[in-house]
């Protein structure tokens, strides 16, 4: 994907990169958000093989982070996807002339006659190269190193096209390979443009077939439904006899699936087909004890607050940021699939932060409130009420079970000022089927929530299960076990519990949360 997003932007003046890694949301870390010491993280790709789950990613380490990148393909290592020990790099570009030079475009591997064979973009012109290790950690590429893959100029744009945006109105790149069982080969997918149609609406998806993963036949387009410039990190896996085909929708700067009962397609699209929201960006299938996960990269915000709002608009957000929360991917009753709270998070919690008794040192100011231990219910018809806890935390694991008995919005108040009055409140609204986060205090003319969620599925009349995980500046939020919001935070590094009615009356159980430790 290399960052369309970031060269549209425009920016020139920025802080200096020193001040950038400085500050204390983006320092590294290494546990569950994984970033590196002075890098963003980019578009990644996984290889796991006997307990080990590689991670390789485009990294940026020189000039500043929202210009478009001259990637490195980097390399760590977990066991758990959440605990991550950084390896050596794995390619760098070439030298001055060398057909990679201009950097890394993303790669895919895979196990093949005794050894790993990785295919990686090039960015300009974009095709596809090799690279061979026999330990994952040294790579070689081929000598000399030759394009092993390009489009096919019957169906899409030449790689040597002569147009003046060579990555807007050229695509070759986001390799992924896999072996389709069914039809004994390798399949791989890539982003690509059709040669035909409107100049804005060619994105496709691309793909080949080899037996030996040496002689390869580019087929006709996959998919090609006209809705984008370009149809960015693809990816597909079977699932329970069906196929899921995942790409990132530049336009909307969302992740959406599409569902086939064959590879040759028709690929659909499903009644709900967006998994993953705003910025939450170029994610990619990691496999973990039999279990699926989503994980993207999460783009920083420039200006490092909630409001930042840069001259050329995109809300602010840079190329690459941190790894994302590894999602858990479980099939829908209707055939498709979701996004769910993934358990091995649990394995982080640390100390109790907040548990039944704080229930009843509930502090309000308005409405009518009754705490006893483990339930607080709360009631008010004159607008806005809020209840805030003595305990706060920064980084945590909370779990709430939310019952609306009547009215407008319910909800918590999370790294919530001693008041109340500052703080992010989720808020959910049974009459509109709508979950929200919104940062308070909230401007007085013209505010919007910073995410939202329509949730026409579920009863609003039966209790709710709220589960957030809230890391950093890394905010996810679960109902009923499902992904509904994943959105970076910067404002409010920390703060105390509280919850909240406004003209509604709620009950508030088994509200618990536990410290989460690094």
């Amino acid at each position: 994907m290399i960052a369309y997003l970031a060269g549209a932007l425009g920016i020139q003046n920025m802080e200096s990169h020193s001040d950038y890694f400085g500050r204390q949301d983006f320092a590294p870390c290494y546990t569950l958000h994984f970033r590196p010491e002075d890098a963003l993280v980019g578009d990644a790709s996984f290889f796991c093989r006997d307990g080990e789950c590689h991670l390789f990613y485009l990294s940026k380490r020189n000039d500043d982070p929202p210009r478009l990148p001259r990637c490195e393909l980097d390399h760590a290592v977990s066991t758990d996807l959440l605990h991550w020990e950084l390896l050596p790099p794995a390619l760098l570009p070439g030298q001055p002339g060398e057909p990679d030079d201009d950097g890394i475009g993303g790669a895919t591997i895979a196990y093949s006659e005794g050894g790993y064979q990785m295919f990686y973009a090039g960015t300009n012109p974009q095709v596809i190269y090799h690279a061979r290790s026999d330990d994952l950690i040294k790579w070689e590429k081929d000598s000399p190193l030759r394009p092993i893959i390009v489009p096919d100029p019957r169906w899409y744009v030449p790689h040597d096209a002569p147009v003046e945006d060579p990555y807007l109105l050229t695509a070759w790149r986001d390799p992924f390979l896999f072996y389709d069982d069914p039809s004994e080969q390798y399949v791989m997918v890539t982003t690509a443009r059709l040669n035909h149609g409107p100049l804005r609406e060619r994105g496709c998806v691309a793909w080949t077939v080899s037996k030996d993963l040496k002689n390869w036949e580019v087929k006709p387009p996959l998919y090609s439904p006209f809705i984008g410039a370009a149809l960015e990190v693809i990816e597909i896996f079977r699932m329970e006899g069906r196929y899921y085909l995942i790409f990132c929708h530049g336009e909307t700067n969302t992740t959406r699936y599409r569902v086939a009962e064959r590879l040759e397609g028709p690929y659909l699209c499903p009644e709900d087909d967006i998994l993953l929201p705003n910025y939450m960006y170029a994610p990619r299938t990691a496999m973990m004890d039999g279990n699926h996960y989503l994980v993207p990269w999460a783009a920083d915000r420039i200006g490092g607050n909630d409001d930042y709002q840069p001259e050329w608009g995109g809300e602010g957000y840079a190329w690459g940021g941190v790894l994302g929360t590894p999602q858990h991917i479980r099939p829908l009753p209707d055939g498709g699939i979701g996004l769910f709270y993934p358990n091995i998070v649990d394995s982080l919690a640390g100390e109790a932060l907040l548990g039944p008794s704080l229930l009843e040192q509930v502090r309000s100011e308005r409405g009518e409130w009754k705490g006893t231990s483990g339930r607080l219910s709360a009631a008010s018809s004159q607008g806005m009420a809020r209840g805030m806890l003595s305990a706060g935390g920064k980084d945590f694991i909370l779990s709430c079970e939310v019952t609306m008995k009547r009215g407008a919005a319910a909800g918590l108040i999370l790294r919530g000022s001693e008041t109340g009055e500052a703080g992010y409140f989720l808020r959910l609204e049974p009459r509109t089927g709508v979950i929200s986060l919104w940062r308070y205090p909230r401007p007085w003319v013209i505010s919007r929530p910073m995410a939202m969620k329509i949730t026409p599925d579920v009863d609003y009349n039966q209790p709710l299960v709220l589960k957030v995980l809230l890391h950093r500046h890394i905010l996810d939020v679960y109902l009923n076990d499902r992904l509904v919001i994943s959105r970076v935070v910067h404002d409010y590094k920390e703060g105390r519990f509280g919850v909240f009615v406004e003209d509604a009356e709620s009950e508030f159980v088994a509200l618990k949360a536990n410290e989460l430790k690094e």
